[in-house]
């Protein structure tokens, strides 16, 4: 046979025959005669080792599926036992050499390791009654597998344990020579001694002496001689026994080198297109695969070492060598050999034979280093490997492909990798990762929270493998939502699991490197990273995390090891949500640096507090956008867990104002009333105001009502009048909102005389703007616009930017109602400009959506469209459902213009279902009045009718409701089914208008609209 021909292995000294396993009956052993063998093992680290192993056989002989599995690890159990207690029989605990120990301590780990998953598999058997036939398969192969895992890991725990008994009685033997050594050379001494006194004494029985002495001496050197040649062999025997249990070469023991098969991956053709490219690219070959732990480089090597260009260059001759089991040189230079189909060697140059038989080949060959880490981060053995891996590079027939953690490349200085070198994997893309999770779990295709859960795991791909696995056996993708949200990575590994099932393991190796190992502040600097899930910028981390000054070469070291990565402008750098949850639990920051890092959040929180308007607040808005996730974070945990949490809540007061500006949420006021309420704090008026503010832009009008006039009362109490005053005002405008708009006008008018006696001009201004959009409302737009026009004038006056330019957009927008559309368009034109500088995302969104309002109107449908789709998009990104739902309208409106009412049918479909979803019983009636007009376009009469109907119940509820005189919406459906009763299938366009965020139909602007 050739060298590369496979070679079939014979018994090695894990083989069974050798501890007397067969002459015990195999599996019919008794458990009794193995127990009474365990009491005899008084020892007690050596009987936990034992009892584990009697545990296992146990449960072994009572799994009734996968017998033969069973039957061949209950052989190795049986075996293991009997090697165990045969190596310490007339020991006593204090004869026990230390290495021996800790042989055995290691024998009890894998014991342990074997029974969890036994009970693993006994579970599943208790099940499998109550389980599907497809379940039961798929548990059934899964089973075969663990067991055989759990054979071999037993197998070579035997060779292992056998070499270290080995090594242990040759050491004692060496002692015992060099004892007779000593004992020799003391004696030839004495001898020599004595010759000197007999040669005093006398002279006359000297040659007779002299004889005997000699004669002495040359026994005395014939034992001596004996004795080193014995030293010489045992010491020869000791190397040899020492080199087997470094190497590993005993055949049984070296993990399999057979080819995987060819995965199926999603997301990664293109990188392995980039792979198989390189590969073919030059007749020899370096290619590296590098990235996180977990993200599927291993895949991408098989996917591109089995695709058939590669497979026609190399045909056989692609060879796999699992690094992960290479613990030593020797044993790496063995898994070659292995690879290659070299018989078993002696040689003390094993290297130079694999080089050999690689140069004599004469064929094309590629050799895939897979998790070549592992061999890489070996203690002090980098030179050594870079070595060996240059060496191999320079064989002209030789192409290399590997897989490694991290972002480097290994031994550059060595080895000309072939250009161009590949980047680090990346996360997937949501499609992609969708994909690859409904591969494994097909019923959670189509599932509405599954991107939320991939979103979540960051489209880690073992991450995703690992949960969707979860998914196949009944657990729902809200159910491993929450749980994941919960448990984090907990939920992800499993006890004795590797690198490929158990997302802890996977980490842990990661944190294990060499260079992560070399630098004690790489993970406190990780410690510190974990917390900020949105990611640290670089211009903030001397301030974050003060306590490590050294923090660039600790960032180094980190992203060598692809633990974290950067930002594509690399001003930031962040962690993958898996890696976040493992430091977190596993290296929590200590008390001091996660004080310092939730001061330096605290400080940019309170920027938030500054007056909207001011010259600086754009920047503010700039930075604190940057940060907004890490401010949730943040200040979120520091509200339910620091001791003292009165910074928390102020920092929580002045992210919630900045939220309320650019995108409304409740979630950290929320927490932060919570805390207040807790802890008696004086800031709960303060947060019971901002609270309001935020339900007030979330259109949720009855709750908002409800805070405000506590924190307006709390504050009365406390002497804050300023601020009772802006409760006031909010409660109009609330009022102004829901269309109650005398009522309205009374709050207003009372809050704006209460700024003027408390001073407050801007307060005032605020009053003036309401009172002028009631105005506007009523269709008195005469005096709105000289009300808007004193409002602006006040805000110019104390230099309020935003007061301003919110002036202008309101006078815009009467503008646009009575037809002046040039004018019009200039104030929205200018609006747009000012807010975009100020940074204001919502203002800018109005201004589009007045731009668009205009240009439709005009004719311009278009350009109408462009805008109002850009306008919902904005509002979207702001998280103002309200906002986009209404420019959906605005959309579906342009369309039916156009003649294009199938579209505007689904645009308007699509806004009914998220009023729907929010709740807006006004939203819910307007769409269903305007769906009826398309339906009554289309011809389909009686659909319309019943749709209107709906539309009519519902205006009626919302009148009840706000004990309003029932003119809102009941003329558009009067007005709507007396078109669908007279006009049947004559197209009439429907006129629509709009307020602020939402949208409503008001009657007189509705016959103002319909007289242009």
């Amino acid at each position: 046979m050739g060298v590369f021909s496979r070679h079939k292995s014979s018994t090695g000294p894990s083989g069974l025959d050798s501890v007397g396993v067969a002459t015990l009956g195999g599996i019919q052993v008794s458990l009794t005669l193995l127990e009474k063998l365990m009491d005899g093992a008084s020892i007690p680290f050596v009987k936990g080792a034992v009892g584990t192993a009697l545990e296992v056989i146990k449960i072994a002989r009572g799994i009734q599926s996968d017998r033969e599995d069973c039957d061949n690890l209950i052989k190795r159990t049986t075996a293991l036992l009997i090697v165990i207690l045969d190596s310490l029989k007339g020991k006593t605990e204090k004869e026990i050499p230390s290495c021996l120990k800790q042989a055995i301590e290691t024998l009890s780990m894998s014991f342990q390791e074997v029974f969890d998953e036994l009970k693993i598999i006994e579970k599943r058997a208790g099940k499998r009654s109550a389980s599907s036939l497809v379940r039961a398969l798929l548990y059934h192969y899964d089973n075969i597998e663990k067991l055989k895992e759990c054979s071999a890991k037993l197998e070579w725990a035997i060779a292992e344990f056998q070499v270290t008994s080995k090594v242990d009685s040759c050491l004692k033997d060496l002692e015992r020579h060099e004892e007779l050594r000593e004992e020799l050379l003391e004696n030839r001494t004495i001898t020599q001694e004595g010759h000197a006194n007999i040669e005093a004494k006398t002279e006359g029985g000297q040659a007779e002496l002299e004889a005997k002495i000699e004669d002495g001496q040359a026994k005395i050197e014939a034992k001596i001689q004996d004795g080193q040649a014995k030293i010489q062999e045992d010491l020869a025997k000791i190397r040899e026994d020492v080199i087997d249990k470094i190497t590993g070469t005993a055949p049984l023991s070296l993990p399999s080198t057979v080819m995987p098969a060819n995965p199926k991956i999603f997301g990664r053709q293109s990188y392995m297109e980039k792979v198989v490219q390189l590969l073919l690219s030059a007749t020899s070959t370096r290619v590296a695969i590098l990235g996180p732990g977990g993200m599927g480089k291993t895949s991408v090597a098989l996917m591109a070492i089995h695709d058939a260009r590669v497979m026609e260059r190399f045909g056989v001759n692609r060879r796999w060598i699992p690094c992960e089991q290479a613990t030593s040189i020797p044993l790496f230079i063995e898994l070659i050999a292995k690879s290659l189909g070299l018989p078993p060697s002696t040689s003390n140059d094993r290297f130079s034979e694999v080089v050999a038989a690689l140069e004599q080949l004469g064929v094309l060959l590629i050799l895939l280093f897979d998790n070549f880490e592992t061999i890489w981060d070996l203690e002090g053995e980098q030179p050594t490997v870079a070595i060996i891996l240059s060496r191999l590079a320079s064989i002209p027939s030789v192409s290399l492909l590997l897989t490694m953690r991290g972002i480097q490349h290994p031994a550059s200085n060595l080895i000309d990798w072939t250009s161009p070198r590949l980047p680090p994997l990346t996360p997937l893309e949501m499609d992609p990762a969708q994909q690859a999770f409904v591969q494994i779990s097909p019923n959670s295709e189509g599932d509405p929270s599954l991107p939320e859960l991939l979103r979540e795991l960051d489209c880690m791909p073992l991450a995703i493998t690992l949960m969707a696995k979860l998914a196949e056996v009944g657990e729902t993708i809200t159910e491993l939502l929450s749980q994941w949200r919960q448990e984090q990575v907990k939920l992800l590994s499993q006890p004795g699991g590797d690198r490929t099932n158990s997302i802890e393991v996977s980490i842990r190796l990661s944190l294990m490197s060499s260079s992560v190992r070399a630098n004690s502040d790489a993970i406190s600097l990780l410690s510190v990273l974990a917390k900020l899930p949105g990611g640290a910028s670089l211009e903030q981390l001397p301030t974050i995390c003060p306590s490590i000054p050294d923090w660039k070469r600790a960032l180094r070291v980190l992203r060598i090891a692809a633990l974290v990565y950067d930002s594509p402008e690399r001003t930031a750098v962040y962690m993958l949500s898996p890696i976040r949850s493992y430091v977190s639990l596993h290296h929590p920051l200590a008390d001091g640096p996660l004080q310092d890092l939730r001061n330096a959040y605290y400080q940019l929180a309170g920027t938030g507090l500054a007056n909207l308007g001011d010259s600086n607040f754009v920047d503010v808005v700039v930075e604190l956008s940057k940060e907004d996730i890490n401010l949730d974070t943040i200040i979120l945990d520091a509200l339910h867990s620091a001791d003292d949490k009165e910074d928390a809540i102020h920092a929580a007061l002045g992210y919630a104002q900045y939220l309320n500006f650019v995108q409304p949420r409740v979630n950290v006021i929320e927490a932060a009333i919570h805390a207040a309420r807790n802890t008696g704090s004086a800031r709960l008026a303060f947060c019971l105001e901002c609270y309001g503010d935020t339900l007030r832009y979330q259109s949720q009008y009855d709750v908002a009502t409800l805070a405000l006039e506590e924190a307006r009362e709390r504050h009365i109490r406390l002497g804050n009048h300023s601020n009772a005053s802006s409760c006031l005002w909010t409660l109009g405008e609330i009022l102004r909102m829901q269309n109650r708009l005398d009522e309205a006008c009374s709050k207003l008018e009372e809050a704006r005389l209460q700024y003027i006696e408390l001073n407050r001009v801007g307060g005032a201004a605020d009053c003036l703007c309401g009172l002028g959009q009631i105005y506007k409302a009523q269709g008195n737009f005469e005096m709105a616009i000289s009300t808007l026009e004193l409002a602006g004038s006040q805000y110019v006056e104390i230099g309020s930017e935003l007061g301003s330019v919110n002036c202008l957009q309101l006078l815009g927008s009467i503008y646009w109602l009575q037809g002046q559309y040039v004018a019009a368009f200039s104030a929205a034109s200018e609006t747009k400009s000012r807010y975009i500088k100020l940074g204001v995302p919502l203002g800018l969104a109005h201004s589009l959506k007045l731009m668009s309002n205009i240009h439709e109107d005009q004719g311009h449908y278009s350009e109408a469209f462009s805008l109002a789709e850009e306008a919902r998009i904005t509002y979207s990104r702001l998280g103002n459902k309200f906002g986009a739902t209404a420019s959906l309208m605005r959309m579906a409106s342009i369309l039916v213009k156009q003649g294009e009412l199938d579209k505007a049918r689904r645009c308007t479909e699509e806004a009914k279902n998220d009023y729907i979803r929010m709740g807006d019983i006004l939203g819910i009636g307007d769409s269903h009045r305007f769906l009826a007009d398309i339906l009554r376009m289309q011809g389909e009469h009686d659909v319309a009718c019943s749709v209107l109907e709906e539309a009519k119940s519902l205006f009626v509820q919302h009148n009840n409701h706000h004990n309003s005189s029932g003119s809102v919406g009941i003329v558009e459906y009067n007005t709507s089914l007396g078109k669908v009763s007279r006009l049947r299938g004559q197209q009439i366009m429907p006129s629509i208008c709009w307020r602020g965020q939402n949208y409503v139909f008001h009657p007189r602007l509705q016959e103002l609209e319909g007289s242009r």
